[in-house]
């Protein structure tokens, strides 16, 4: 019983400093120049620790060991061919962190990390986010907080909307509201209002539907003030200016040209589909090995500097046809064994949108340790609990 109550003091421990290990991450990257990043060796180790405890407890063990082959093969592979090693074997952790994750999640239980945990975990990312601001780090870092800020929109929104704490409503939508004011992404303030616009409806479609004249214009009275008050807030934001520049940038003047190949991938993929077209190049330069095993994390950065930004497509350039089998079918393994109820599934689905036309989404451990989080959220949410 006393191991237990300690195991779940570690996860809680984990799960609470997780924005803290983002915010030493662009610390670390922006005043010290080590190497070897201090967040990634923290999580490295709690991925070692779950590793371990999934295959003494015997949960999905065939699977973990398929995965460990797949490892061994891929490192030999990758030092053969004189690739960077320590980039490399951070690369097939972080790709591998969701789907083992996901394994742990759906079949731990907590009671305490619930709707409001996930709620307090929102509010310590917009403070990470502030921070980060103020130091002006990384732009990176930034992003992936407005893709957590707007995956776990659905739940906190849920949350707060049922809460009768006016004085939470209050601060959840100041919060909100600077943090699309000062983060001014396509992902933050479109993810933001679809996500916002998506959620309202489902909560007071029936009661539009089905009541009379009075608790219609309630909610008609509610999209309007909600979308007044977005586009006012838009309309002065620095993300007006910056798609206002982007859209002379690209020579847009007439509706056809909206329609060009150029436009969607700049405007919509933010070029990640011209980064995938200068990858397939060394991608398929020698065959056999660089299809099974990837080019690797090396290989890509050669090519064009970065990742491309859309994740499935990372996943298999840099570990292969090999890796991204046993990726997806790990990924699906835990999907279709454990239900995630409609708000929590709704959250998911953002997630993975989210990472086809930004990346960086599923190959990002914090952001992966938050996806997993749903599928014990949901399991609780059985429990009907007061929202204060």
């Amino acid at each position: 019983m006393k191991k237990k109550k300690y195991f779940d003091i570690i996860i809680l421990l984990f799960l609470v400093l997780n924005p803290l290990l983002d915010l030493l991450g662009c610390f670390q990257n922006k005043y010290f120049n080590i190497p070897i990043e201090i967040n990634y060796i923290i999580r490295g180790f709690f991925f070692l620790g779950i590793f371990i405890y999934l295959f003494i407890k015997k949960d999905n063990r065939k699977m973990l060991i398929v995965f460990l082959i797949y490892f061994l093969l891929a490192i030999s592979s990758f030092f053969m061919r004189k690739l960077n090693m320590y980039e490399e074997l951070v690369n097939i952790l972080k790709i591998f962190y969701l789907p083992v994750m996901m394994m742990f999640f759906s079949k731990y239980k907590n009671e305490k990390i619930d709707d409001r945990f996930i709620l307090d975990i929102y509010f310590l990312y917009i403070v990470t986010f502030f921070i980060m601001y103020i130091f002006k780090v990384n732009k990176s870092y930034i992003n992936a907080i407005g893709v957590i800020l707007v995956g776990l929109l659905p739940i906190t929104l849920n949350y707060v909307i049922e809460s009768k704490n006016y004085i939470l409503k209050v601060v959840f939508g100041l919060a909100l509201a600077a943090s699309i004011y000062f983060i001014s992404t396509k992902l933050m303030v479109l993810g933001v209002f679809l996500v916002t616009i998506c959620t309202l409806f489902g909560k007071y479609k029936y009661e539009f539907i089905y009541n009379g004249f009075k608790k219609k214009m309630k909610v008609i009275l509610i999209f309007l003030a909600f979308i007044s008050v977005f586009v006012l807030l838009v309309r002065f934001s620095p993300f007006y200016v910056n798609v206002k520049n982007q859209i002379i940038g690209l020579n847009i003047h007439s509706f056809k040209d909206v329609y060009k190949l150029r436009t969607i991938d700049r405007f919509v993929f933010s070029g990640g589909i011209t980064r995938v077209d200068n990858v397939m190049g060394p991608l398929l330069k020698h065959g056999y090995t660089n299809i099974m095993y990837g080019i690797g994390k090396t290989g890509v950065v050669n090519a064009i500097g970065k990742y491309t930004g859309i994740d499935i497509f990372d996943i298999f350039a840099t570990i292969g046809l090999f890796g991204g089998i046993i990726f997806i079918f790990m990924f699906s393994l835990v999907h279709r064994n454990t239900e995630l109820k409609k708000v929590y599934y709704f959250s998911y689905l953002v997630f993975i949108i989210t990472s086809i036309f930004i990346g960086s989404v599923l190959i990002y451990p914090s952001i992966s340790i938050l996806m997993s989080t749903l599928y014990l959220v949901s399991f609780n949410s059985d429990k009907k609990t007061k929202t204060v």
